[in-house]
């Protein structure tokens, strides 16, 4: 894996958009010099790194927002790293934080947006958390610390004695050792799922069930004989009450009825004559009431147009009584509040229109003179009124279809008056018919009592039915269970065999990881090292991962006990050594590492480390590092070189190429 090219936009100083592109050797391997002043952004280059494949807080990325763009409430920040996957297909991974259209931003308002384009292709539209996954597998979070690190990183790590085991965790992630732990746990916690869902099935409940449903199968061939004496005699007694009606219709002519339908016909025949006397009871009511008034019905309108005409002209007469006293009113609504004419009459003309005025309210409507028939009261008229309006809203409008009732039930009960087939026999013919009329009888009740009783029955087959299925469903999954459970235990006993061989697979792993990472250390400590030809060996502790350090005699030397310089030297070959002993192709981004070492131990790490580190080196330097001397030394190596421009007044990062004083001709 190789990264081709990094963009940083408006983050920290990179205001605008700059790209960052990282240049191959014709071998494939490169060694890439980015030089800075400190603050010029070094830094910034590796958290953009991070950020962009991994992403980061909020308030982290709001904070770090480039000033001035903030000040413009411009708090978009945006990363895309270029990178070329070991298979040779190209990823692009754009990460962003945007807060849209808003006045005075804050984190809280960023919205953060994962886009990655595999081969050109857009990927993550819909599956943003499976390509962060994605991401994470290539490239884990746990061990890029190995890969992109600066000088605090070798200081932590060269400042402690255990320093080692602290780093534990992350380094059996780096050693692979992690996921088999993981599934070594996994394998323990399956154990423990199934032995939650673990029953032991017995001989005897599998026993007691047989019996159960033994008996339940004997209850259910009891009620199948049941139902079949009983549909016998149904069919008996349905054959008696056949030959009977066929005896009837022989010797009366007629369909035989039962006492039951004739009883019917009886209680239609009372129920009609009961209710005929009740709708002519309620007939003579209405006409003793409301009939002779209603027959004066069609006087009503014309009382009313009078009793009208009559109110309205009482209403003249009130007019003309108090004709001057209008006539005045009338004159003052023409002036009050304000006159309604332009041109002012006088008095006299004034005078003159209230007179003619009280004239015309004096002679009132000539048309208007009635003559006065009812003189009634107002209270009267209404009384009047009102009783008109009850009489044609009551109920001798109901007479009618009354009558028309009373008609249809007069000739049903003519009809079910008749005296029936039984009036007219002789003795001999009515012992008959008795006799036929009781056979049927019985034979109907008979019958009436079987079918419900074949009803119940069918209903106890069907319940003892579903019981027996249910019986034999359970008993299914008892033998299931039964069967399974011995499946189940070997399962389990082969889930703690699983797990003894993945801790023993472990423990041989983590020995022969530890053992390549104790040769892959001490040889690059070898190359590093200023005391390289008094230290024997490093070996590191396969379980605590605790190192020690032994002269040629044999004699332990703490790491506390060696120099500053050595320290940092021993830190840089562990973590080359893990970054080897991890197998992954990533690439090696190294932030200010030279910082605080002494001139010889300088002179191995450009000679011996940045040439050796990986197939893609990227080195962050400032130029008291990676100075005049060590550039020329390490030019011929070098796929190419830029330089980091920091503008202090404008507060803005520059990509330039070419190394500090080469990067005008480079």
């Amino acid at each position: 894996m190789k990264f081709r090219k990094l963009t940083i936009e408006n983050y920290k100083s990179f205001q605008f958009p700059t790209e960052i592109v990282f240049p191959m050797g014709e071998d494939g391997r490169s060694i890439f010099l980015i030089g800075g002043m400190n603050g010029a952004g070094k830094t910034s280059i590796m958290e953009a790194v991070n950020y962009c494949l991994y992403g980061g807080k909020a308030d982290e990325i709001f904070r770090n927002i480039n000033r001035r763009e903030k000040a413009k409430d411009n708090a978009n920040v945006a990363f895309e790293l270029v990178v070329e996957m070991d298979d040779g297909s190209e990823l692009v991974v754009k990460r962003s934080w945007t807060v849209g259209a808003i006045s005075e931003p804050k984190s809280r308002d960023l919205t953060e947006r994962l886009v990655v384009v595999r081969d050109g292709k857009r990927v993550s539209v819909q599956n943003q958390e499976i390509w962060q996954d994605f991401i994470r597998a290539a490239i884990p979070p746990g061990i890029t610390q190995f890969f992109f690190f600066d000088g605090e990183k070798i200081q932590e790590i060269a400042a402690d004695d255990h320093s080692e085991v602290r780093l534990k965790s992350s380094l059996e992630a780096a050693l692979g050792i992690q996921y088999i732990n993981r599934l070594a746990s996994d394998i323990v916690y399956i154990k423990q799922e199934e032995r939650k869902g673990f029953i032991e099935i017995s001989d005897e409940d599998l026993e007691f069930k047989q019996s159960e449903l033994k008996r339940e199968k004997s209850k259910q061939a009891r009620k199948h004989q049941e139902r079949d004496a009983l549909r016998s005699e149904f069919d008996g007694f349905k054959a008696h009450l056949d030959e009977a009606k066929r005896r009837f219709e022989a010797t009366f002519h007629a369909v035989p009825e039962s006492l039951e339908a004739m009883r019917e016909q009886e209680k239609k025949r009372v129920f009609a004559a009961n209710r005929l006397a009740q709708v002519e009871s309620e007939i003579r009511g209405l006409c003793e009431k409301a009939l002779p008034f209603s027959i004066a019905g069609k006087l009503f309108d014309g009382i009313r147009r009078q009793i009208e005409v009559e109110r309205e002209s009482a209403s003249g007469d009130a007019i003309k009584e108090n004709a001057a006293a209008l006539a005045k009113r009338i004159v003052r609504v023409v002036e009050e509040p304000e006159p309604i004419y332009s041109e002012r009459l006088s008095g006299e003309r004034m005078t003159e229109l209230e007179r003619r005025i009280f004239r015309m309210l004096k002679e009132g409507d000539p048309r208007a003179d009635v003559e006065k028939v009812l003189e009634l009261s107002d209270r009267d008229a209404a009384r009047v009124l009102n009783r008109m309006e009850a009489l044609e809203n009551s109920d001798v409008f109901l007479l009618k279809p009354l009558l028309e009732e009373a008609h249809g039930l007069a000739v049903q009960v003519r009809q079910l008056e008749g005296l029936g087939q039984a009036g007219a026999l002789t003795p001999t013919e009515r012992d008959l018919f008795d006799e036929l009329q009781g056979v049927m009888e019985g034979c109907s009740t008979q019958i009436g009592r079987k079918t419900e009783q074949l009803r119940l029955v069918e209903e106890d087959i069907l319940t003892l039915g579903k019981r027996i299925g249910d019986i034999e469903v359970e008993i299914e999954k008892l033998y299931e269970k039964h069967h399974v459970s011995k499946e189940k235990a070997d399962f389990m006993d082969e889930c703690d065999a699983i797990a003894s061989v993945l801790n023993q697979f472990i423990v041989r792993l983590r020995k022969n990881k530890v053992h390549l990472l104790q040769e892959k250390t001490f040889e690059m400590y070898r190359l590093l090292s200023s005391r390289s030809g008094l230290i024997k060996d490093i070996t590191i502790d396969d379980k605590t991962y605790e190192v020690r350090i032994t002269d040629r005699n044999g004699h332990e030397i703490r790491k506390s006990a060696l120099s500053a310089g050595e320290k940092e030297v021993f830190a840089i070959s562990l973590l080359w050594g893990l970054a080897q002993t991890s197998e992954l192709k990533l690439p090696i981004i190294i932030d200010t590492p030279l910082s605080r070492l002494d001139s010889t131990h300088r002179d191995n790490i450009v000679n011996n480390y940045f040439p050796n580190a990986g197939e893609q080196v990227i080195i962050l330097s400032t130029d008291t590092e990676i100075d005049t001397n060590y550039y020329r030394s390490l030019k011929p190596r070098l796929s190419g070189a830029a330089s980091l421009e920091f503008d202090q007044r404008q507060e803005l990062t520059t990509f330039r190429q070419g190394y500090f004083w080469e990067k005008h001709h480079g």
